[in-house]
């Protein structure tokens, strides 16, 4: 996704904010990436604690969910790791990714204090 969000994707990135889970696992509506894919480009939703939902496109048609390998938490604390932020995963062969979120590994981002704390006081 090399260019800006216009304001469609702004529209659809506030609207995804007030979606409930439910809500957040019916927008990602794009195909399921390759094994060895990199998928790239903002998370504009958390259906759950394991998968993130990434914007390919301006449209939930292009927004790709991607299980987390190995990873498992609280929405709570996924939404404050990575909604909004810019996000890279690779997609292994089980369809599961290793995602950077800002260029830090996702992992790390959800054992520091700043998200533990953002998570906390998440609604």
């Amino acid at each position: 996704m090399g260019e800006k969000p216009g304001l469609s994707l702004l529209a659809m990135i506030i609207a995804s904010a007030f979606a409930g889970a439910a809500g957040a696992a019916d927008v990602c509506q794009g195909p399921a990436p390759a094994a060895g894919a990199a998928v790239h480009g903002p998370v504009l939703a958390v259906p759950d604690g394991s998968s993130l939902c990434l914007a390919t496109g301006a449209t939930p048609s292009a927004w790709v969910k991607i299980p987390l390998s190995r990873l498992r938490t609280s929405q709570r604390m996924l939404m404050a790791a990575a909604f909004g932020k810019n996000a890279t995963c690779a997609i292994g062969a089980d369809g599961r990714g290793e995602c950077l979120v800002e260029g830090r590994p996702l992992a790390a981002s959800l054992q520091s204090p700043e998200v533990v704390k953002a998570a906390y006081l998440w609604r």
